[in-house]
């Protein structure tokens, strides 16, 4: 298809309009390059990525059986003594443990039922723990920590399952409860072959074990290598029943650059951020930190809280935190010094720009974090929302620049 003459025309016109438009623009910015932007809040830190292993102090446990229940959950405290598991010979009793739990569970929804009459507000506050745990839940899922979802999954289970029998009867729910109580004592009566495994002394239970309970140990930590470290691999896993986490310091251990290690002392503290599984900052001690071996150093980071947290933890990513910074944020471009030789940034006050002293408090990539210098005063001082000046032809305090 030809086009017209008219619109060959408009067509070269059109062209010519855009060439022209960019070149007024390009002149523009060569013959008078100014620009600005605004201040504003910002932090920055100087961290290093890690990749290390999750270190406790560990006894595992082990059956011959068929069937095993855990009466602890994970993390749950174990006193001297106390069963933590339960072990049956016969494959049938899985299925009569399986209907004692099924049972226990029904008995739980009937006896909230039974105190909801008596307590007005009970439904209303399960109604709320309810929306919280699906809440809870969908964080967890959004943000990719899966180690605690079967959890909470089994108590938002739980509450929903209560919810269904809050309006029964008081004499079902009576009658129901004894009903239940009756079949759970029943049951246990059966189970003839049960051998239970006793706390040998108090600790955390977990009942996921991982073959490392007797490879990464604290006194493996005492002489720790980088090469020892990377090397390190799983045990045969025998824990069946779970195991026991004695004390109340963790430990986490990784190979970083040697350089970097320089920057780190025994005895330090300094900020671990684990990449999942805690989901807040936590303040640990530098323990130790190996010799060089290859560019390479082992350090060992030590912590005495949330030690019930990190029980279904072993390999993590993580990013040691050594400082932070706060300040107001501006391109690196716009920082200039006065005749003075004084460090400041020139703001559009105005129609003119003011020079304002400025203290660097970060240097980042291709940005700087500022504080007003603390001699400044008036309409001296740098401030959040300022408009700073980046590209000029010309800067001098008071020049008029519109």
């Amino acid at each position: 298809m030809k086009l017209s003459p008219i619109a060959k025309i408009l067509s070269a016109v059109l062209l010519l309009a855009i060439v022209l438009y960019f070149g007024v623009e390009i002149y523009r910015y060569f013959s008078n390059p100014f620009s600005t932007t605004l201040t504003y809040d910002a932090a920055a830190e100087d961290s290093i990525p890690l990749s290390g292993w999750i270190v406790r102090q560990e006894e595992v446990f082990h059956a011959d059986a068929a069937t095993v229940t855990h009466p602890l959950g994970e993390g749950e405290k174990a006193g001297y003594g106390q069963t933590i598991a339960v072990a049956y010979q016969s494959a049938r009793s899985l299925e009569t443990v399986s209907r004692i739990e099924t049972l226990t569970l029904q008995l739980e929804q009937l006896e909230f039922a039974r105190n909801s009459y008596l307590d007005a507000d009970a439904a209303l506050k399960l109604d709320s723990s309810i929306t919280g745990n699906i809440l809870s839940l969908r964080q967890r899922l959004s943000g990719g920590d899966y180690t605690s979802v079967s959890g909470d999954t089994a108590v938002l289970k739980t509450a929903v399952l209560k919810r269904t029998h809050a309006y029964s009867s008081i004499e079902e729910v009576q009658s129901e409860i004894a009903a239940v109580q009756e079949q759970i004592r029943t049951l246990r009566a059966s189970l003839s072959d049960a051998q239970y495994v006793a706390a040998p002394r108090a600790g955390l239970y977990s009942a996921l074990c991982d073959g490392y309970e007797g490879v990464l140990t604290p006194d493996f930590l005492r002489t720790v290598t980088p090469s020892a470290l990377n090397g390190v691999a799983p045990a045969e896993n025998r824990g069946n029943v779970g195991k026991l986490i004695y004390g109340d310091t963790w430990y986490y251990a990784a190979v970083i650059d040697a350089g970097r290690a320089q920057e780190l002392k025994a005895g330090q503290m300094v900020t671990l951020r684990l990449t999942k599984g805690l989901e807040r900052d936590i303040s640990v001690t530098v323990r130790s930190i190996s010799g060089e071996e290859d560019g390479r150093a082992a350090i060992v980071l030590a912590c005495d809280k949330y030690l019930p947290l990190t029980t279904s933890l072993r390999h993590q990513s993580a990013a040691l935190v050594l400082r932070s910074y706060e300040g107001l944020r501006i391109p690196s471009t716009a920082l200039r010094q006065d005749t003075d030789g004084q460090l400041g940034v020139y703001c559009v006050t105005g129609i003119t720009a003011r020079f304002k002293p400025v203290d660097v408090v970060y240097q980042g990539s291709g940005y700087t974090l500022v504080a007003p210098q603390s001699e400044a005063t008036g309409s001296a001082v740098l401030r959040r929302g300022d408009e700073i000046i980046i590209t000029a032809s010309r800067l001098e305090d008071g020049l008029v620049v519109r």
